[in-house]
């Protein structure tokens, strides 16, 4: 009974040496399920990397509002760069406040700095093809109090209308507070 088991086991071994491999429609309809998972996954992933670049804005706009707010408690007023250096401003900013955000999608700048308020930009480098929207956050100091806001654009593409692509954060004397001139709050 060995000798008969191991014949046919020998027999069928010799019967699928030809059957190695797959056929080529086979590999089309891998390819075709492949290719159709990746159309579906990549505007999700494009999507995510817009707001992963968008997540650098808003950490550094914070940190800046922090450290204008630290600021104001040691010496009485907002940082001003433009009032202390003119042709190196953002130099001044890193320097004074200890803040350096990353640069890679976004140009930070302070627009400015007096004893009641503070108001800093993040203009998305080419938001066409990054994927990034405006920033603008604010503080302000009224009666032993901060407040603070950080303000999204409304739209991406820079050939909308221009009160809808950038945003701005602007101190409101009649209510003491900061709010969004342009653009949404988002915090």
């Amino acid at each position: 009974m060995n000798n008969v088991f191991a014949a046919k086991l020998l027999q069928n071994l010799n019967n699928k040496k030809g059957e190695k491999g797959f056929t080529l429609i086979e590999l089309l309809v891998v390819v075709i399920i492949i290719g159709v998972l990746a159309a579906v996954a990549l505007p999700n992933l494009l999507g995510q990397v817009g707001k992963a670049r968008e997540s650098e804005a808003k950490t550094a706009l914070g940190a800046l509002n922090r450290s204008q707010q630290a600021y104001r408690l040691e010496s009485a007023t907002f940082f001003n760069p433009t009032a202390s250096v003119a042709a190196d401003a953002w130099t001044e900013t890193e320097n004074a406040l200890g803040v350096v955000p990353g640069r890679d999608f976004y140009t930070f700048a302070t627009t400015s700095g007096d004893a009641t308020s503070t108001t800093f930009t993040a203009n998305g480098d080419d938001p066409d093809n990054s994927g990034v929207r405006d920033f603008a956050s604010g503080a302000s100091y009224n009666s032993g109090r901060f407040d603070s806001i950080l303000c999204i654009a409304t739209a991406k593409d820079t050939s909308a209308a221009a009160s809808t692509v950038g945003s701005a954060a602007a101190y409101d004397t009649s209510t003491s507070a900061m709010t969004c001139s342009t653009g949404n709050s988002i915090g």
